[in-house]
């Protein structure tokens, strides 16, 4: 157990033009720290003998470019950079989403380090409710308010971490409840599931699909919200179901798809469209009691949707769900 140093200081470019890859710049480049790379003992005889042919100089200065550049990265970690990982995947009908702890603190880094080993993790664990039954709704609500009071704001407000990257997946009402609870108020980096590719990092490209609001022509009726970014079909269950009864407020994209909401750069325009819906439903509904809130959206926007609420200014939101087996959207939950 005594410690030692294994490490040989093996020449790129032999220190001899007769040397394993010597040149006529050997002689120039034996004592040069950049042609030198650090091998264990067999790996620094393999390079210099039966692996001469095979390892080439520029192969080495490759290998030593990559290590260096994965070095570089890992120990440049800033004490600032911790985040708490959170991964939210309450049952989806038989089906309880599992986040695997190496993907999402892969999806964080280098960018951040995670505070933990481990993920919280905001769920029911073994529910044998369904998330059609009424109950289910309020039980996993307060499962949300708790759980993230303990392990997410207790943290926060302690100082003992200072950032949230958060990663959702479940019905779209308990996404909204989840943006609510942990609000606008505390860094909280969201991350949406991509299925092409198959990965929580937001993607480095620039996605042109326009997200805006459309405003009703007639705006004397109740407030209706309706969020269609993942599909069109619920414009049309929603126009069927309250016919000319409603005002109904759009929000939409170019192109709705499951699979839209691809860049960090769409979620804060998302993000500030919203903003604008609930600012011009305030002023041109002042008698409303309430907003009731249709959504076809990402995770993410859903979470930013719950995010962006202020409590005492807007309206409260009932939230509904589609129900396939109904074939119509369920009153889920009401936000006050």
């Amino acid at each position: 157990m005594e410690k030692c140093n294994i490490s040989n200081y093996a020449h790129i470019i032999g220190d001899s033009e007769n040397g394993p890859r010597g040149n006529e710049r050997s002689r120039e480049l034996a004592q040069d720290p950049n042609n030198i790379i650090l091998l264990c003992p067999e790996c620094h005889r393999l390079i210099d003998h039966e692996g001469e042919r095979k390892y080439t100089d520029e192969m080495l200065v490759a290998m030593k470019k990559e290590h260096e550049e994965r070095i570089d990265l890992v120990t440049g970690i800033q004490p600032q950079k911790k985040t708490l990982v959170v991964a939210y995947g309450p049952k989806i009908g038989n089906d309880t989403p599992h986040f695997h702890k190496d993907i999402l603190h892969s999806t964080v880094f280098p960018d951040w380090y995670p505070a933990s080993l481990n993920p919280v993790e905001i769920q029911m664990k073994n529910s044998v409710m369904q998330d059609g039954e009424s109950d289910y709704w309020s039980a996993e609500t307060k499962q949300v308010e708790k759980l993230c009071e303990e392990k997410v704001l207790g943290p926060l407000l302690t100082g003992e971490i200072s950032h949230v990257s958060l990663f959702p997946i479940g019905p779209q009402p308990l996404l909204v409840k989840l943006g609510t609870v942990l609000n606008d108020k505390y860094p909280v980096m969201v991350y949406q599931k991509h299925r092409i590719p198959d990965t929580w990092k937001w993607l480095d490209i620039e996605a042109k699909n326009e997200i805006r609001l459309i405003e009703p022509n007639d705006k004397t009726k109740s407030p209706v919200l309706v969020i269609a970014l993942s599909a069109n079909a619920i414009k049309e269950r929603v126009a069927k179901r309250f016919g000319e009864g409603a005002s109904v407020w759009l929000i939409t994209c170019d192109v709705p798809d499951n699979d839209m909401m691809k860049t960090h750069i769409q979620l804060e325009q998302f993000n500030s469209v919203a903003r604008m819906a609930m600012d011009a439903i305030k002023t041109e509904h002042p008698e409303a009691n309430q907003l009731k809130i249709f959504m076809a959206a990402p995770a993410s926007c859903a979470v930013e949707l719950g995010r962006i609420r202020m409590p005492k200014a807007d309206l409260p939101w009932v939230l509904y769900d589609y129900r396939n087996e109904k074939g119509e959207d369920i009153e889920t939950i009401t936000i006050k």
